[in-house]
């Protein structure tokens, strides 16, 4: 893999994110998004025509092929986030759009739940003002373990969308990955795994799977392979929302411990006030939300199952 500062976007030259993986044939870039395979990358940033570029590879031995079949590869690639989206950490883009009232909303958004300073962020969000699917939406990115946007999911802005359309939604045709596992990092021997990606913005080494079915684990086939492949090595513990006000959750977070994982389980006081760790950190004024904490109140076993009556009983369940 081959990295540097994105002549696209023009970004600073302290930071370098745009990357060329050979693997794939695809270069991209995780500051403004833009992805394409070198052929088109090199007529973006030196604005030579396909001709220019034929006669200056022509003495080498250089397979060139601009045909349909690049055009295909090229259209596939740009799919990668919704259409057109526009990078909040770029100043010069959202200067570009002045007081649009979806940014403005979306800039709102991301600083009243600490989404811009969070310990464990992304690190990008972006929001389209044209895609079909998207529109209007702040996109969270799933970065997978080779730096690639592999999965995206999208959050309301507006409250007229509220009413129609659901809260969260995920790319169209595409298999969940897990949130934020590029961040993850072996200093630490435990991952903590969130159902949502926001909540795992507040806590470091924490993934999310985007969901969590009443039977507990139940997975795309690319969850699994993360899971039992690049996070095979760590012990897991699952954080969900506060079992004591979110009945589903109970019902998640006690599947879970009957098939053997660690859950964090809410402490009471908390667990009936706030919803989630973003309703958490928000009220704490907090960015990120300690391991020793977590570590109180996660349990296993016959003990997480006895601490979970104390909450069904709560439920009258």
């Amino acid at each position: 893999m081959y990295q540097c500062s994105c002549p696209v976007c023009r970004e600073t030259l302290k930071k370098k994110r745009c990357y060329y993986i050979p693997e794939n044939d695809n270069i991209y870039c995780h500051n403004c998004g833009w992805s394409s395979k070198p052929w088109k990358w090199i007529i973006e940033v030196s604005g030579c025509t396909n001709q220019d570029i034929i006669n200056e590879v022509k003495d080498y031995d250089v397979t060139v092929d601009i045909g349909k079949k690049e055009e295909v590869l090229v259209k596939v690639q740009a799919a990668t986030l919704p259409e057109d989206s526009i990078n909040f950490s770029d100043n010069f883009q959202l200067d570009y759009y002045g007081d649009n009232n979806v940014i403005t909303a979306s800039k709102h958004i991301i600083k009243s739940r600490r989404l811009d300073t969070a310990v464990n962020r992304p690190d990008n969000l972006y929001v389209s003002l044209k895609d079909k699917v998207h529109k209007n939406r702040i996109v969270i990115p799933f970065v997978n373990e080779r730096g690639e946007v592999e999965f995206y999911q999208t959050r309301t802005v507006l409250d007229r969308d509220k009413k129609d359309r659901p809260k969260y939604l995920g790319k169209v045709g595409a298999e969940k990955t897990l949130f934020n596992i590029d961040k993850v990092s072996s200093d630490h021997d435990k991952v903590y795994i969130f159902e949502g990606p926001i909540d795992a913005f507040f806590v470091r080494n924490s993934v999310a799977v985007a969901g969590i079915t009443e039977r507990g684990r139940s997975f795309t086939a690319r969850q699994e392979e993360q899971l039992n492949g690049t996070l095979k090595w760590y012990d897991k513990v699952w954080i969900l929302d506060s079992q004591w006000g979110d009945r589903a959750s109970m019902i998640k977070s006690e599947a879970l411990l009957n098939q053997g994982e660690t859950v964090f389980i809410w402490p009471e006081t908390l667990g009936r006030k706030y919803k989630d760790f973003n309703d958490l950190a928000i009220a704490a004024n907090k960015d990120e939300i300690s391991w020793e904490w977590i570590q109180k109140n996660t349990f296993h076993g016959l003990e997480g199952i006895v601490k979970m009556s104390e909450v069904k009983r709560y439920n009258n369940l």
